[in-house]
């Protein structure tokens, strides 16, 4: 096993050893505080294709292994203790880039959403591990010990990033946050034949929330949209049309 916790430090698993798909699990354990309910994290994945479509995974977009973005989210997970860690899991298919039709970059983050009670997300350690066959690696980015990382009113860590190859997947961790009060999504952009990792994606809310995405990103101006979220179908109709 190998473990990266400086940002931008890498590992690479070598495909070819490989006989499994690619599993990503996102680990936290809950504080200690006296909230119930705040401890609640879930992961997310951006997934970004040769062609420039980006795509969304987490608990409200599963998606599919047979199917673009060629992974799958395994459901969310609500709770953690400190004997018992909370973890999400997502599986990407091991020959992405090949159905892709070329290299893939993906950015792994986690959130937390404000129904949830305010929390420091840095004090819940998350931290992410991808392992295909035997070949495990860890990113464990210490964001507690950064002092502008403790703001409660940050809702999204990114907790590790990858580019996948057909023979190799290069994998590190990233140390980014959103900034305070702000809900955009993870985002990952090609520079070359390396990424650009950032926090400026559209905002994507879940269940009763939904349909605040669409308001928020139009007051924002923020023109990003991921491939399988359909921002129209969330608005809500009033009597004189639409509004978000």
């Amino acid at each position: 096993m190998i473990n990266l916790n400086k940002v931008d430090e890498t590992a690479t698993i070598d495909l070819s050893k490989g006989t499994t798909d690619l599993v990503v699990k996102a680990q936290w354990v809950d504080n200690g505080d006296a909230s119930s309910d705040n401890d609640d994290l879930d992961l997310r994945c951006s997934i970004l294709f040769p062609d420039g479509q980006m795509y969304l995974v987490d608990a409200e977009y599963r998606c599919a292994l047979d199917q673009a973005p060629y992974a799958h989210h395994h459901g969310d997970v609500q709770n953690a203790s400190q004997e018992m860690p909370g973890e999400e899991v997502i599986t990407v298919a091991k020959d992405i880039a090949k159905r892709a039709g070329g290299p893939v970059a993906m950015v792994f983050s986690v959130y937390s959403a404000l129904g949830n009670g305010a929390v420091s997300v840095a004090s819940l350690k998350p931290q992410m591990k991808m392992s295909c066959g035997t070949d495990v690696v860890v990113c464990s980015y210490d964001f507690s010990k950064d002092i502008s990382t403790a703001n409660p009113n940050i809702y999204t860590y990114v907790i590790g990033y990858a580019i996948v190859t057909e023979s190799e997947v290069i994998l590190a961790p990233s140390g980014k946050t959103s900034r305070p009060g702000e809900e955009e999504t993870a985002w990952i952009s090609w520079h070359g034949s390396s990424v650009d990792v950032d926090v400026n994606g559209p905002a994507v809310f879940k269940g009763k929330q939904a349909s605040k995405g669409p308001s928020y990103n139009r007051q924002r101006n923020i023109t990003k949209t991921f491939a399988n979220v359909d921002q129209s179908k969330l608005q809500k109709k009033g009597l004189f049309g639409l509004f978000g």
